[in-house]
């Protein structure tokens, strides 16, 4: 198979393997913000292959990592830090800096049909899933589940609709925290790198020629 594959990669034209190495594929994307990890407060943004972290005003979603020592958490690890107001899982998870603004995850390589996340909220948590024109798609609002609120872990919120473009994360008081987000939107193939890379490699060698 693989003696196959490169004879069919050396008959391609280099614009072929750029095309190619273009192409997302469907892989469902598991985050839990773990990358984070002394990183307390920095920009998450599009530093996660896939996703993109902002927040609706223009910001971005941040770091929390829990070691930091600023947060009232209780992690799934056995860390609890001031009363552990709030659940994540592992070290850390993600928040909005500004309490009155709204987080939004978008998909960066194009659509998916399912989007879940884990949260903590003092008040009802919401997430609303919007079309690539801003069309609201659907609305999932959950009840609060922080330790003062009677909750006992991380909750767990999932959106099953196609066309998923991004979504906004919000609840009534900005005091929220989330982890553990999946979806199936799509990211470009592994080997779609090293195909580029094929192809750079031809057109300079036609050049020279």
């Amino acid at each position: 198979m693989i003696r196959i594959r490169w004879v069919l990669v050396g008959a391609l034209s280099p614009l072929c393997l750029l095309l190619l190495a273009a192409l997302p594929c469907a892989a469902q994307i598991s985050c839990s913000f773990e990358s984070g990890l002394g990183h307390n407060g920095q920009e998450i943004g599009t530093s996660i292959t896939g996703l993109s972290f902002g927040t609706t005003t223009g910001g971005s979603m941040r770091y929390a990592d829990i070691n930091s020592g600023w947060y009232s958490v209780t992690s799934d690890n056995g860390k609890v830090y001031e009363d552990g107001e709030y659940f994540v899982s592992g070290d850390v998870a993600a928040y909005c800096p500004n309490l009155a603004d709204r987080g939004k995850i978008g998909f960066t390589m194009g659509t998916a049909s399912f989007f879940s996340v884990g949260y903590s909220s003092q008040f009802g948590f919401t997430v609303d899933a919007y079309d690539s024109l801003g069309g609201l798609l659907a609305s999932v609002t959950v009840g609060a589940n922080a330790k003062s609120q009677g909750g006992t872990g991380l909750g767990c919120l999932t959106i099953n609709h196609s066309g998923l473009a991004y979504v906004v994360l919000h609840d009534e008081g900005g005091y929220w925290m989330v982890d553990n987000v999946s979806t199936d939107a799509p990211v470009p193939e592994p080997g779609s790198f090293v195909v580029l890379a094929m192809g750079l490699v031809a057109l300079a060698a036609r050049r020279r020629k």
